[in-house]
């Protein structure tokens, strides 16, 4: 299945005190498969919304998405949590780490109830050698660093091999040291794995790193700059 995602038109807002506020406004994208692709733009430009529409966690006020030419948002719910499941990981700034499962129990949460064809454990047990926690299997997140932290939550993400990663201010809660590790981490994945990657950030430098650089500004885009490589 072709996995390019197109934005139609896209509308967020939202009503409050007889006011309605626009999140995004008629945002037009198409985003290719396989793509190292950074969104920057200050706080409040609408960067995390469209990651969320995109995502599928959340809905349009109007316009369309389309995952490989398929509008997502016609499907039912129970079919719209298997389309995410099968196709989409998520990174948030703020790990979502089970305080109580170990690192190989919150990279295996995602399988629970579900069936697949593979291994969960010999699965998540390779993607902590992946991301070099082979060592941390039985630890807590709070036995981890922020680092070790985040690239639990990234191993997470991968684990049912999804075909875009979207990833909200992955470094934004890490030092710069820490925060390059992550950022390779993600570049490197992208490149071996062939999975597109959508990285928000408020670090200029990263976002000059990636293949495309989205720049957005009060729920608009305000510019799309190709990058033929990598910094």
């Amino acid at each position: 299945m072709n996995q390019t995602v197109e934005c139609r038109k896209l509308v967020k807002s939202f009503q409050g005190d007889g006011v309605e506020t626009y999140a995004l406004k008629n945002v037009d994208l198409l985003l290719e498969e396989g793509t190292f692709i950074s969104i920057i733009g200050p706080s409040g430009s609408g960067k995390s919304t469209l990651l969320s529409i995109i995502g599928t966690l959340d809905d349009p006020t109007s316009g369309e998405l389309l995952h490989g030419n398929e509008p997502v948002h016609q499907l039912k719910a129970n079919q719209l949590a298997d389309f995410r499941f099968n196709n989409i990981g998520f990174i948030f700034q703020q790990f979502h780490l089970i305080p109580t499962l170990t690192a190989l129990e919150n990279i295996m949460a995602p399988l629970f109830g579900r069936k697949v064809s593979y291994d969960k454990k010999q699965r998540a047990k390779e993607l902590l050698e992946m991301v070099g926690l082979g060592d941390k299997t039985n630890s807590l997140p709070s036995q981890l660093s922020g680092g070790q932290q985040q690239r639990v939550a990234i191993a997470r993400a991968l684990v049912h091999e999804p075909k875009w990663l979207l990833a909200d201010e992955p470094t934004g809660n890490l030092d710069s040291e820490t925060g390059e590790i992550i950022f390779q981490l993600l570049r490197s994945l992208n490149q071996e794995k062939g999975c597109g990657v959508l990285f928000v950030t408020h670090d200029p430098a990263l976002a000059d790193r990636a293949n495309r650089k989205i720049e957005m500004r009060d729920g608009e885009i305000v510019s799309d700059t190709q990058v033929n490589q990598y910094a």
